[in-house]
């Protein structure tokens, strides 16, 4: 019987697993019994048992269970698509020109690493492109709900020695829009990698997609961090319209002083989200980006109102 060793799911390409342990990294098929009770696609980060077999072929036994997971919905197949699993983290990377930082977006990706109980961490690269290198008002409005904003450039090094410390021993998902320089951050912080670096449109101002799949990298200081696909559109699923609240941190300790248990914050009479809003306590571009995610989680469970 072949001793059974466990590695982490690193990246997955035309049926064959790349599973990286202390030893060295196997390549693997999914095969029998464990695909029967993966029950979907493994995913990168996923922690899985394999035996290597007397051919020189090594296979996943076992799929271990998941503490956490960062998924998205597949418009293409209409199901979940699980980006990531055992996710510590999530940075979302945006860049202060060249792209313009989009700030539904970044608003989605925040609610996604809430309704996930993730931690989340802003990352504003190209400062050298940015008036006085610095984070334009509208989006150091982050620190003051408790997001951590840390700005970065990768040509200059700026802010890569702290956004080292953030990611050591850690499972961090690296995402953002396309052209935002997250492939030239890891380059920076690991030369080795020679991950290729997109180009941004001279007419759209879009960047190009130059991560074709998920990819876990892991890092010199420990932990690992998962480079996503480029993501121009970024849509919560299975989520609960009278939740959704809850993913904009600054909403939470308002939600129980509306005058109506069941009140959505979008024109109740005594609602204190709105309140908030009218009197500057609460961002309007949030409270906007709110209303769209619930207009889209009403639409999806097929109700509005």
């Amino acid at each position: 019987m072949p001793d059974l060793l466990t590695g982490r799911v690193l990246q997955f390409t035309a049926g064959v697993y790349r599973i990286h342990t202390p030893g060295g990294t196997f390549d693997c098929s999914l095969r029998g019994r464990a695909k029967r009770d993966a029950g979907e696609r493994v995913a990168v980060g996923d922690l899985v048992t394999f035996e290597t077999l007397e051919d020189g072929s090594c296979r996943i036994t076992e799929v271990l269970p998941r503490h956490s997971r960062l998924a998205r919905h597949s418009l293409a197949k209409r199901r979940e698509q699980v980006l990531a699993a055992n996710v510590d983290q999530v940075a979302a990377v945006f860049s202060l020109s060249r792209p313009d930082p989009d700030v539904r977006l970044l608003d989605r990706l925040l609610a996604v690493a809430e309704l996930h109980q993730l931690p989340a961490v802003i990352i504003m690269n190209k400062t050298d492109l940015a008036d006085g290198n610095s984070v334009p008002l509208e989006y150091m409005a982050y620190a003051e709900i408790g997001y951590a904003v840390l700005p970065t450039c990768a040509k200059t090094g700026a802010g890569l020695a702290e956004l080292r410390s953030l990611l050591d021993d850690r499972i961090t998902v690296f995402t953002g829009p396309s052209g935002v320089g997250k492939s030239s951050i890891l380059n920076a912080m690991m030369p080795d990698l020679e991950l290729r670096v997109g180009a941004v449109g001279e007419r759209s101002g879009k960047g190009k997609h130059t991560t074709s799949a998920g990819l876990l990298i892991p890092l010199p200081g420990g932990g690992y961090l998962v480079d996503t696909p480029g993501i121009q559109y970024f849509e919560l699923t299975g989520v609960d319209p009278a939740d959704l609240a809850h993913a904009f941190r600054e909403f939470r300790p308002l939600v129980e002083l509306c005058r109506f248990a069941d009140c959505r914050h979008r024109a109740e009479p005594g609602c204190a989200v709105m309140e908030a809003v009218a009197d500057g306590r609460v961002a309007e571009h949030r409270h906007v980006s709110y209303l769209a995610l619930l207009e889209a989680a009403e639409e999806a469970r097929g109700y509005g109102g």
